[in-house]
């Protein structure tokens, strides 16, 4: 066996990005900082003491990488942090943090639900960096969500609310990461990481050495990665499979996250993160993102590990799906496209043949990879850094063979071990450590597969919903409107129900429902004896949705105005309510708050479409109907 114990990193590098974008973010300033500095309100200060010293120490000498420690903390918009009320019923909270001594600061969120309309963004104090507009199209499944580092030791959240959806925002804010700086127990002092820091013998991608590599870039990702012991940075890449349906695998190294507690609902996957020419350039540049993965499979002995992302990557971001080569066979050259130092997008090159590694390697780390389960290359041009592992080995074809390992960095004799894609194709024999059941699940038996650019060009999502009375009778013949990517119009069957098939998926769409016929359908003189009981405090009427039908002239309030439009009707003195129609609809899911008529959603906004919809229902009332008389199996 051939033992090196230091002349190998492990390029797992946990550390501090200072510089940074966000993930998939609106356009947009914080209102704070449209405000005159003078002008701006006072805002109480979050002041939470800072690790000390023994913890710090300790987190080192247990990870002796770390440089950044989480912190439990249980914060909220009801339990921290403060409102101010704007005059058109919109309101913005702020929480103001400071950390002492803290060389970056980052949030971690729980229970988050961004309602439409809504933005979060997270600033330094002097506003000079700013993370977000964060949205609705941020909202995932699992509730989980992270903002990026800021740096130094104080950060403002502000969450902007509309007054249509009042109090349906929230998130728990349950971590926060501290960035401190300092010199690991095993000699090494690490500079700071991100935009700018890498060596300057790395290679940017759009320099002429990058060329012929423009399609596979495309593919290729900076991951920061949430762990239960702090926040790391590898390299991975897009992989394209046999059915080619755009499934978004990304492929990277399994010692990434070996011996740490991986968050994968947190992990955050950056693309096009990258200059635009040769030069480096004076400012960091804009890319793009997406949150959160599920782990499909890992194999220590050749180091890879393959996740698949909780959404489907926008088709704006331009992305390229990257094929592979399985062969038992060493590439005739090679090259190597990642983020060293988590910085901009980077390539090595070798001109000479690949070597299948035939001896063991023993990690200094504690792990050893059997013989022959590694490529060892040789870079004539570019090199690695930490933060590079994981970043994908090309062949001279541009088919993936493998992901980066670990080696002997620096600017000269550059040598690199990579664990091959071959060995990883049968793996450990199971589903959860071989690649072959997600990139091959037919089992066709191809031996190698092309990249391709949006694979999801063509594939399509159903949206579909019901209409229903607050009882839950279905209203027959509603126009339901959809607008956005798609503009159609569908109505409502006997039962209620409405689709939109084969909808184009990553656009945006508007559904609204509309019916403006039967007027006097369910209008009775006994519905003015109950409007008038209300507008006398005798009996309230006792739901929203009665409100809104007692609300004839769409004045969002209910008066004996009221009365007077529903009399005109009865009396077939008026075929109309005036400034409004004869049936309206609110979202199903809406909880309505106090006023009830003040901006409920008449509307339903799908920013991102990225699967079937099933269940967007509405619940319809007609105008003038507050006993709920009316047929609802009428056109």
């Amino acid at each position: 066996m051939n033992r090196i114990f230091t002349l190998f990193l492990l390029t797992l590098l946990l550390v501090l990005p200072f510089q940074g974008k966000t993930q998939m973010f609106a356009p947009g300033t914080p209102y704070y900082l449209t405000l005159d500095p003078g002008a701006r309100p006072k805002l109480s200060q979050n002041l939470f003491d800072p690790p000390g010293t023994a913890r710090i120490e300790r987190a080192k000498s247990d990870f002796p990488d770390l440089f950044a420690i989480p912190e439990q903390v249980n914060w909220n918009m009801q339990n921290q942090g403060q409102w101010l009320e704007l005059d058109n019923g919109d309101r913005i909270w702020w929480l103001n943090v400071h950390i002492p001594n803290a060389a970056g600061l980052a949030a971690c969120y729980q229970n988050f639900y961004l309602p439409p309309g809504a933005r979060l963004f997270m600033f330094s104090p002097s506003g000079e960096e700013v993370l977000g507009s964060y949205t609705n199209a941020n909202n995932k499944k699992s509730g989980m969500f992270r903002t990026g580092f800021i740096t130094g030791d104080s950060f403002i959240l502000e969450y902007y609310e509309p007054a249509a959806f009042r109090g349906k925002g929230s998130f728990d804010i349950f971590r926060l990461d501290y960035a401190f700086d300092g010199q690991s127990l095993h000699g090494m002092h690490f500079p700071p990481f991100g935009f700018g820091t890498s060596d300057p013998c790395n290679i940017n991608i759009n320099c002429p050495e990058g060329a012929n590599w423009q399609d596979e870039k495309q593919g290729v990702c900076r991951i920061q990665m949430t762990l239960v012991e702090g926040t790391g940075w590898c390299s991975g890449s897009l992989l394209n499979n046999v059915l080619e349906d755009g499934t978004p695998y990304v492929l990277s190294g399994y010692h990434c996250q070996d011996g740490y507690t991986p968050l994968y609902d947190l992990w955050r996957f950056d693309f096009n993160y990258e200059g635009p020419d040769c030069a480096n350039p004076p400012a960091e540049p804009v890319f793009n993102s997406v949150i959160g993965c599920q782990q499909r499979a890992g194999y220590q002995a050749s180091d890879f590990l393959l996740v698949e992302l909780l959404s489907a990557v926008p088709l704006d971001y331009n992305v390229y799906f990257n094929g592979w080569n399985r062969e038992d066979a060493a590439p005739p050259s090679s090259a190597h496209i990642h983020h060293p130092n988590a910085d901009i997008k980077k390539i090595s090159l070798d001109t000479q043949a690949a070597i299948i590694h035939p001896l063991a390697i023993d990690w200094n780390n504690g792990v050893t990879t059997p013989a022959n389960h590694h490529l060892r290359v040789k870079f004539d041009l570019g090199t690695f850094e930490p933060g590079s592992s994981g970043g994908p080995l090309f062949d001279n074809t541009g088919k993936v063979v493998g992901q980066l390992h670990g080696g002997i960095p620096g600017c000269t004799q550059v040598t690199t071990y990579h664990g091959r894609f071959f060995m990883s194709w049968e793996g450990g024999g199971t589903p959860s450590s071989r690649l072959k059941d997600w990139l091959d699940p037919n089992d066709d038996g191809p031996t190698m597969i092309d990249g391709i650019y949006d694979p999801s060009q063509g594939l399509t999502a159903n949206i579909s919903g019901r209409i229903h009375t607050e009882s839950g009778q279905g209203i027959i013949g509603v126009s339901v409107i959809l607008s956005g990517f798609v503009q159609d119009t569908v109505l409502t069957d006997t039962s209620g129900m409405y689709v939109f098939p084969n909808l184009p998926i990553d656009q945006s769409y508007v559904i609204r429902p509309e019916k403006d016929t039967g007027i006097g359908n369910g209008v009775t003189t006994y519905d003015m004896v109950t409007i008038l009981k209300h507008i006398l405090g005798v009996e309230l009427l006792n739901s929203p949705i009665k409100h809104i039908s007692a609300d004839a002239n769409h004045s969002n309030n209910v008066s004996t105005l009221d009365m007077v439009s529903i009399q005109k009707v009865i009396l077939s003195l008026s075929d109309t309510f005036p400034n409004n129609t004869s049936w309206r609809f609110v979202d199903s899911g809406y909880i309505f708050g106090d006023p009830p008529l003040a901006n409920f959603p008449e509307e339903i906004s799908i920013e991102l479409l990225t699967t079937p919809l099933s269940e967007l229902d509405f619940i319809g009332t007609k105008i003038g109907d507050v006993n709920v008389s009316a047929n609802p199996y009428l056109y």
